[in-house]
C-alpha cells in the first residue's frame, strides 16, 4: 500500500497520470538499502565500475560505484557504497542499493556530494531495462552524520526524471544546481535542475539542447564563472562540447564543440579553492587518445585555456572520473580501470601545483591506490544464455547485390573470431554464424562516429543488441532509417557470458551516397 501511495504521489508532483505499481517497478524505492548481503560481496562480482568519492569536513572518506554478479551492464547492477577512515589506507563497504536482485530493475551511476552545510548526499539512478525515459529517474539518501562509518540515511526519495552522475554546483546565489540528463529521448537533454531550498525541493531551471547526431549521454558538468555565467561542458561522439547561459542557467545556446579533443567518455571539472579549475580528461591537450592516459590540468581563466598535465594512469582501460579538494588542499581523484576483467575502483592523490607542474612538486602524488578489487561472479543462467532469440518473425538473409559502408578513411576488415570490433575497446568477436562468412566490417569505436555512408549501393547491415538485450541498442534508430531485422538467431558477438552481448543482424538495401546515423553501439558489416 505504501509503495503504490507513493507512485501516485510522485504521478501528482510530476503531472503524469497515476499507473499501477506492477507496472512501474522502477519507480518504487529500492528493496535493498542496507548492509552488503553475502551474495553482493566484493568477491562475487563480475562487473565493477563508474565511480564517485567524497570526503567528510573531518576527512573521511566515501566511495561508491556501481556492480553486478554477470559481466555487464544489466539488470543485476546495483550500487555499493565504501567509506575509509585512514585517509584511503583501508576500506569497508557498507551499504548496497539494489532494487530488486536479478530484475528487472537496475541501479546504477551513483554520485557522492558534501552539501554546504556538512550533509552527505548519496545519487543514484535506477531504471527497468525494457522501460523508457520516464521510468528512468534520479534518487537519493542523505544524512546528516557522515563521520560515522554506517551513518543513519534519510528514506530514499526520487528527485526526477533521468540520470545525474556528476556532481552538484553550489551557485553564487547560494542555489543547488544538479545536471541531470535526458539523453535517451528528450530534446533539451542536458538539464539543469535547482534547489533554492538546501536541497528539500527541486525544479528544471533550464536545458541545453545537445543535437541528436552527437548526442551520447551528456554527463554534463556546470561551473559558474567568475562574471557569473555558468559554463556547462557535455560528453559527445566527438568527444567534449560546450555551451554558456547568461542568464543562471534558464536558457541555453544550442551545444558546440569545445577546443579539448577527448574521447567519448565522462571527464571532471571543478572550482579549486584557489579559483582555478581542475579537468582531468582522456589524453594530452591536443589529441583524443581512447579511454587511457586519465591526465590532470589547470585552468587560470575560466577555462578559456588548459595547461599542465599530469599524468594520473596511461594504460587503456581507465575510465571516468570524479573527484573533490579537501580544505588541506589534497585533491583526490577515483576512476575504474578494466570493468569486467581487472574490476579495479583505484584513487589518485596530487595536489594543484602538480597537476600544473605536469610532475610531483609537492611530493604528495600517489597514484593506483586500490579502493575495491571485485572478483568471482557467474555467468548468466544457463537458461537464459541459451534462450537466444530466433527472430523468426525478420527477413530472410540476401547479401546480394552487395553494398559497402565507409567511415572517413578506415579501412574494413574480416569478421572473424577474434577480431578487434572497435577502435576504442580491446572487446574481439566471438565464433561467428556460417551466414556470416565472408563478412567484413568496419571498427568504427564503440562510441561514434555515428555517421556511415554508403559508397557502392546494395545491402548493408549492423549488428548490435536488441533493446531487452542492452539499454545501449541501436536498433530503433536503424528501423527508423528503413533497417529491417534478418531472421538470422543472435549472435553472442563477444564475451558471450553476457546475455547483453548477444546481438541481431539488421539488414537495408542503401544507395550511393546515403547517410546512416548510428549511436552505442553497432558494428556495420557488409559482403565484399
Amino acid at each position: 500500500m505504501r509503495a503504490a501511495l507513493a507512485v501516485i504521489a510522485l504521478a501528482l508532483l510530476t503531472g503524469a497520470h497515476a499507473t499501477p505499481a506492477a507496472e512501474v517497478a522502477s519507480l518504487e524505492p529500492p528493496r535493498h538499502l542496507g548492509p552488503p548481503l553475502p551474495e553482493q560481496a566484493a568477491t562475487n562480482r563480475a562487473f565493477t565500475g563508474i565511480p564517485s568519492m567524497a570526503v567528510t569536513p573531518q576527512g573521511r572518506l566515501w566511495a561508491t560505484w556501481y556492480a553486478g554478479v554477470t559481466p555487464g551492464e544489466d539488470a543485476n547492477n546495483y550500487v555499493v557504497l565504501s567509506t575509509s577512515a585512514d585517509n584511503g589506507g583501508s576500506w569497508r563497504e557498507v551499504l548496497v542499493v539494489d532494487p530488486d536482485a536479478d530484475g528487472p530493475v537496475r541501479a546504477f551511476d551513483p554520485e557522492l556530494w558534501v552539501s554546504p552545510d556538512g550533509r552527505l548526499f548519496f545519487f543514484w539512478a535506477q531504471m527497468d531495462r525494457g522501460r523508457r525515459d520516464t521510468q528512468l529517474g534520479v534518487w537519493c539518501v542523505e544524512t546528516a552524520t557522515p563521520e560515522a562509518e554506517r551513518p543513519a540515511w534519510s528514506q530514499p526519495r526520487r528527485i526526477g526524471d533521468g540520470v545525474m552522475m556528476c556532481k552538484p554546483t553550489v551557485l553564487s546565489s547560494g542555489e543547488w544546481a544538479l545536471p541531470i540528463s535526458r539523453w535517451r529521448e528528450h530534446d533539451k537533454s542536458a538539464q539543469i535542475v535547482v534547489s533554492a531550498d538546501a536541497g528539500r525541493t527541486w525544479s528544471v531551471r533550464g536545458a541545453c539542447q545537445v543535437p541528436k547526431d552527437v548526442r551520447q549521454f551528456d554527463e554534463h558538468m556546470i561551473v559558474e564563472r567568475k562574471d557569473h555565467a555558468l559554463l556547462m561542458l557535455v560528453r559527445t561522439t566527438y568527444g567534449i562540447g560546450q555551451s554558456v547561459s547568461t542568464d543562471r542557467g534558464a536558457s541555453w545556446p544550442d551545444l558546440v564543440p569545445s577546443a579539448l579533443p577527448h574521447t567519448p567518455a565522462r571527464f571532471f571539472v571543478r572550482r579549486l579553492a584557489s579559483g582555478n579549475l581542475l579537468l582531468v580528461k582522456h589524453g594530452p591537450l591536443d589529441r583524443p587518445t581512447g579511454r587511457s592516459h586519465l591526465m590532470a590540468f589547470i585552468s587560470t581563466d575560466d577555462g578559456a585555456t588548459w595547461s599542465g598535465g599530469l599524468m594520473l594512469d596511461e594504460r587503456p582501460g581507465v575510465s571516468y572520473p570524479d573527484g573533490q579538494e579537501t580544505p588541506d588542499g589534497v585533491i583526490r581523484i577515483i576512476y575504474d580501470f578494466n570493468r569486467v576483467k581487472d574490476r579495479e575502483i583505484l584513487l589518485a592523490t596530487f595536489r594543484e601545483e602538480d597537476a600544473a607542474a605536469g610532475k610531483d612538486v609537492s611530493g604528495a602524488v600517489r597514484l593506483r591506490q586500490v579502493v575495491s578489487k571485485g572478483s568471482g561472479g557467474r555467468k548468466p543462467p544457463q537458461q537464459q544464455a541459451a534462450a537466444v532469440h530466433a527472430n523468426a518473425d525478420g527477413r530472410p538473409l540476401a547479401k546480394e547485390p552487395a553494398g559497402r559502408l565507409a567511415s572517413g578513411d578506415l579501412a574494413a576488415e574480416p569478421l572473424v573470431a577474434g577480431a578487434k570490433l572497435f577502435s576504442d575497446r580491446g572487446y574481439t568477436a566471438a565464433a561467428m554464424p556460417p551466414a556470416l562468412a565472408g563478412a567484413r566490417f568496419l571498427p568504427i569505436p564503440m562510441d561514434g562516429p555515428k555517421r556511415l555512408t554508403c559508397d557502392r549501393a546494395g545491402a548493408v547491415f549492423f549488428l548490435t543488441p536488441v533493446l531487452d538485450r542492452n539499454v545501449d541498442s541501436a536498433a530503433q534508430p536503424l528501423l527508423d532509417q528503413g533497417f529491417e531485422k534478418v531472421s538470422l538467431p543472435e549472435v553472442p558477438l563477444f564475451n558471450p557470458a553476457s546475455a547483453a552481448n548477444y546481438c541481431t543482424l539488421f539488414h537495408k538495401r542503401c544507395a550511393v551516397g546515403e547517410t546512416i546515423i548510428v549511436g552505442k553501439w553497432a558494428v556495420p558489416v557488409f559482403f565484399p
